[in-house]
Formats: structure tokens, sequence, C-alpha cells
């Protein structure tokens, strides 16, 4: 009972914090439809900064060990999220709106990111189907993804009758909802957004339930980090999952921002050379779709977990990497025809398609290499192992909105995705020579 509580307890704490975290997914496109003076390039930065930020804090959770997966410290780091809840209403209760302030508030909602970890607190070898479980407890995540892309959207169209300080800004260009898109000329109220997860935090943090004792089960509990590096598998299974989660997070993390650099803006071209950029506000917006690439994540996941428990890890995580080698290509294509065009949304449904098919493919993998996990590390490592996993993967939070930032002023997207297709397919090869090669000392399907 005690356990079943604290990992009640750790999957409230996991969406709410979680949510907080990538409302940063839809803010950026806010900043954009307001038009506020910042670049595509500053506003993946800001992405890139609080993905890195999650990676930080995650590893540092890593290095306290058992105390960081008490129920205690679970509370004490999710009331922390009420810090930069309350900056944020501090910041866009200002009628300028200062880049190095909100690089301070993407920092600090990375805190939220690091609370986006696979917990196991209880005994795998009592159950036959560990990737299904692992599955189930990394959606919870991934709700609270949907969550902030939903909810954010909607809290800053209220009109503002909470905090008379606070500043409304008229949109420019056209932005959405789930609920459709919105012409330009509405008044948005960004400090909303701190007030409403603040007081989800507060919500959350009152909410007690009893974990004490569990809690001294699990601090006398055997629990080797450092031995752990010393498995030659966590290295490779960091490299793994990195290709899995991190796409998946990165890709949650920027979804809503890549559609509106590619389709938020008419890019007109004469003899090779960009002649005029004109706002698209006739293309469908991004706010408005965002939301089911994470939700279809969340679908499938389990599902890979089945797959894997019924065919073996190995053997998904292989058809996984390949699959996001072959669509990271045709996203490439897809990508580049639609920058180049005049009228980018002819591409928008098979842009959504392929995109939607990433997240499947990431989200699949993402449970096929937790149930080899769940194999290949000992019992008293794997709390361990997922912890470090995850840290490492959570950079894809951080790498991907780079990458899209660095290639935002080059004008080639398509070559973000050209990379990560061969970093795909290096992971196919490592997968396929190291677990699946049947003479290999680590074979294991």
């Amino acid at each position: 009972m005690q356990i079943e509580n604290l990992n009640k307890l750790a999957s409230i704490h996991l969406m709410s914090s979680t949510a907080v975290w990538m409302s940063w997914s839809v803010l950026v496109v806010l900043l954009y439809a307001l038009d506020l003076g910042f670049s595509f390039a500053q506003l993946f930065g800001l992405l890139a900064l609080s993905g890195f930020a999650a990676a930080g804090f995650q590893l540092l959770f890593f290095v306290l060990g058992v105390r960081a997966l008490l129920s205690n410290f679970i509370r004490i780091i999710s009331g922390l999220l009420l810090i930069p809840c309350l900056l944020s209403v501090w910041i866009f209760s200002i009628s300028v709106v200062s880049y190095p302030l909100l690089q301070l508030l993407a920092i600090l909602c990375g805190l939220g990111g690091a609370q986006l970890f696979l917990r196991s607190m209880k005994t795998q070898s009592n159950t036959q189907t560990p990737g299904w479980d692992l599955a189930l407890t990394a959606s919870m995540g991934g709700i609270g993804i949907i969550v902030a892309q939903i909810i954010t959207p909607l809290v800053v169209i209220v009109p503002n009758v909470f905090v008379d300080d606070l500043v409304t800004h008229r949109t420019l260009v056209s932005t959405g909802t789930v609920l459709g898109g919105m012409r330009p000329g509405i008044d948005l109220t960004l400090g909303h957004i701190g007030i409403f997860f603040g007081v989800m935090i507060v919500l959350v943090s009152l909410w007690k339930l009893p974990v004490a004792s569990n809690s001294h089960q699990l601090a006398s509990a055997p629990y080797s980090r450092w031995a752990l590096f010393r498995n030659p598998h966590i290295w490779l299974m960091t490299v793994l999952y990195i290709m899995s989660f991190g796409t998946f997070v990165g890709l949650a993390l920027s979804f809503p921002l890549v559609l509106t650099f590619v389709f938020g803006v008419s890019r007109h071209w004469q003899e090779g050379q960009l002649v005029a950029v004109f706002s698209n506000d006739y293309a469908p917006q991004a706010l408005t779709y965002a939301w089911l690439g994470p939700l279809i994540g969340v679908v499938v996941r389990p599902l890979g977990g089945w797959l894997a428990d019924q065919y073996g890890g190995a053997k998904v995580t292989l058809v996984c990497s390949l699959a996001l080698m072959l669509i990271s290509l045709a996203a490439a294509w897809v990508t580049g025809s639609a920058y180049l065009s005049a009228a980018p949304e002819r591409f928008f449904l098979l842009f959504l398609f392929i995109f939607f098919s990433l997240f499947a493919a990431a989200s699949i993998a993402s449970s096929a290499i937790c149930r080899s996990a769940s194999v290949l590390f000992p019992l008293h490592q794997l709390p361990s192992a997922l912890r470090w996993l995850s840290a490492c993967a959570i950079a894809g939070a951080g790498y991907m909105p780079l990458m899209w930032g660095v290639h935002s002023v080059t004008g080639t997207p398509d070559l973000a995705f050209v990379a990560f297709a061969g970093f795909y397919a290096l992971c196919g090869l490592l997968v396929a020579s190291v677990y699946l090669r049947r003479h290999s000392v680590y074979f294991n399907p």
C-alpha cells in the first residue's frame, strides 16, 4: 500500500511538474504571435535553454541518489516551481518583456522537466510484463505535456480579472487554441500562465498520501549508483534512450514552434534568393494541432511495452530506429519543400502525418528500451539506471530546439532532419551489432 501511494504521489507531481515545463512549448508561439521583437532563433534558444536546464537538474538529482525518490523531496521540488510561476506573473506585468528575464524563467522552469523520469518502485521480478508496466508509468509525463499544450493557450485569452498589474498584449499575427484559429487582434494576458500553474502546484503540493514508512524503506534499500557505470550496458542504453525518449521530449517541446516556423510564414523566392517574408495568417494554426503529437505518443507507448514483452526489446528497438531514420528523411523533404514554397500550407497535412509517425516510433522505442533495461540491469541498479537514462535523454529537449534554432538562421531546416536520420541509423547499427548479432557477447533480443 505504501509503494502504491508513493507511485500515485509521484505520478501526480510528475504530471503537474511536466505541465509547468511544457508550457514553454506554447509560450514561445504566443511570444511570436505578439511580435515582441524576438527572432525564431531566439525563441528556439529559449526552448533549448529550458531543455538543457531540465537535463542538468536531472543529473543533479541522480547524484543525490535515493533521497531524490523520497516523497518529501518530490513535494519540495514541486513546491519550488512556484518560483518560476510567480516570476512569470511579474515578468508579464512589465510592459517591455526582457529576453534575459525570459532566459532565467526558462532555466527555472527546467526544474519541472527534472521530474520527468521513470520510477521503478515495485519489484519487477514479480511481473511478466515489465515493458507494459514501465510504459504506463512513463505515460503520466505525456499527459502533463498534453495538459500544458491544451490549457495554456486557453488561459491567456481569459479576460484579466485576477491581477490589475498584468499587462495585456494584442496579437499581430494569427494564433490558435484547441478550439480553432484566432485572427490577429486578440488580447492575450500571458501572466495568467503563471497564475494557473501556480494554483495547480499549490493544490498538488497540499495533497498528501500516507507514504512516510515507505520512504524509510527506500532509504534503507541498497541503491548503488556509481557501480552502475561499470556495467557496459549503461552506455549503450544511454545512446539508445537519447534516440527514443530524447526524440519524444525534443519533438514535444519544439513541435508547436516548428509548425509556426514552417507554416506560419510565407516566404517568397526569386532565383533562389529570399526576397520577402509575410505572415501566413491563413495557414492552419500550430496550437490547434500540436498537442495531438504527444497524445499519439502517450497512446502508443503502452503498445510499445507490450510489443517488447512479446517479441523482445532489442528487436522492437531496431525496427523503430529504422523507422525513425526513414521518417526523418521524409520529414527533411517535406520541410524543405514547405520552407521554399510561397504557400507552405499545401504540405501541412503530410507534415502532420510525418511528425505524428515520429512521435509514435519514438514512444514505442522508449518502451522497448525500458523493457530491455529491466532485463539487463540487476534489480537493485534498475532505479539508478532509469534515472540516469532519463537524465541523459531529457537533453533531447535541448539539442533538438538548438538544431532548429541554428538552421532557422542558415535557412536549411531540412538538414536538421538529415542529421537526426544519421543518428537514428547509427543507433540501429548499434542494436543490430551488439544485441541482435547471435555471436555477440551481449546477445539479448
